[in-house]
């Protein structure tokens, strides 16, 4: 027996594996995906497709939008408003925290509830473990939607305010970005001797595996801004370290992109007398002006 029907809009990567999911969890799918042709694979496992949004929205209660950014939710939802009007949409397409607070208030605006999600995966890890999404915005929506929703992956609220599961999305990939940036550095440094790129990324997995633990009580300053005298490694150490990395990738012909960045704020902390200040206080540096 079905679990009810839930209806997908857009099936590119992600959102077909979000609509095959919720089949193979017991969910009956309404799908559309402006190209026609890749609703085919969908119909033949068993769900119905249907040519416009509106039509989507009137065969569900739960519509679920996986489309390219924010600029198509707005343009694909817009002529639906009215057949939206009074069902729960969960928006998974990854927009910023500020396009997310924006669709939540259009939705607001036309009686739609809205939840905001972000998906932690690729599209093979979807029901499989590892699989996490974070949602926000309306609390009642998470509460309907989440049986549903935890056939997907493991399920965190983050708040009511319909920003925060992007905000959490986009400052974990902004981690994972600058952590791929260094294991490129390294892997630069180490080409230059014959090494492999893969043999240094086994090597780089072993010393990461080992420090990443240590990020909370590393970062733990931050909380109470008690900086100086430093808890932990201070500027002083710290620009002496980074600028010998610099110094040892220009040695073997390279550049230290990903390390300069770090240099120049220790040089200023430096500069203004804070050379025994902890330097994780580089963070109090990234505030942008007004």
């Amino acid at each position: 027996m079905s679990k009810g029907t839930i209806s997908i809009l857009g099936l590119g990567a992600m959102g077909s594996a979000i609509a095959a999911r919720l089949r193979e969890t017991g969910y009956a799918t309404t799908v559309w995906n402006r190209t026609a042709a890749k609703t085919e694979p969908h119909v033949k496992a068993g769900a119905i497709a249907v040519a416009t949004i509106s039509e989507a929205a009137q065969a569900s209660d739960i519509v679920v939008a996986v489309l390219l950014d924010h600029a198509s939710v707005r343009e694909n939802l817009e002529p639906a408003a009215t057949e939206l009007k009074g069902k729960v949409l969960v928006n998974l397409t990854t927009t910023t925290p500020n396009e997310s607070r924006a669709t939540a208030a259009w939705a607001a605006d036309h009686g739609i509830t809205y939840l905001d999600g972000a998906i932690m995966a690729v599209p093979a890890m979807i029901g499989r473990p590892g699989s996490r999404l974070l949602y926000s915005g309306d609390e009642n929506a998470y509460a309907i939607t989440k049986p549903a929703l935890e056939t997907l992956g493991a399920t965190d609220f983050e708040g009511t305010d319909a920003g925060l599961a992007s905000l959490k999305d986009m400052a974990l990939l902004s981690a994972m970005y600058a952590m791929f940036g260094g294991v490129l550095q390294a892997v630069a440094m180490m080409r230059t001797v014959g090494v492999p790129a893969t043999q240094t990324a086994r090597d780089v997995t072993a010393w990461l595996s080992a420090v990443v633990p240590l990020a909370e009580p590393t970062v733990a300053v931050v909380d109470s801004g008690e900086y100086d005298p430093a808890p932990g490694q201070d500027v002083a150490f710290t620009r002496t370290a980074v600028r010998s990395l610099i110094t040892a990738a220009r040695e073997q012909g390279i550049g230290a992109d990903f390390l300069e960045p770090l240099v120049k704020h220790l040089d200023e902390l430096a500069a203004t007398g804070r050379d025994t200040a902890d330097w994780v206080s580089v963070i109090e540096q990234l505030s942008i002006a007004d």
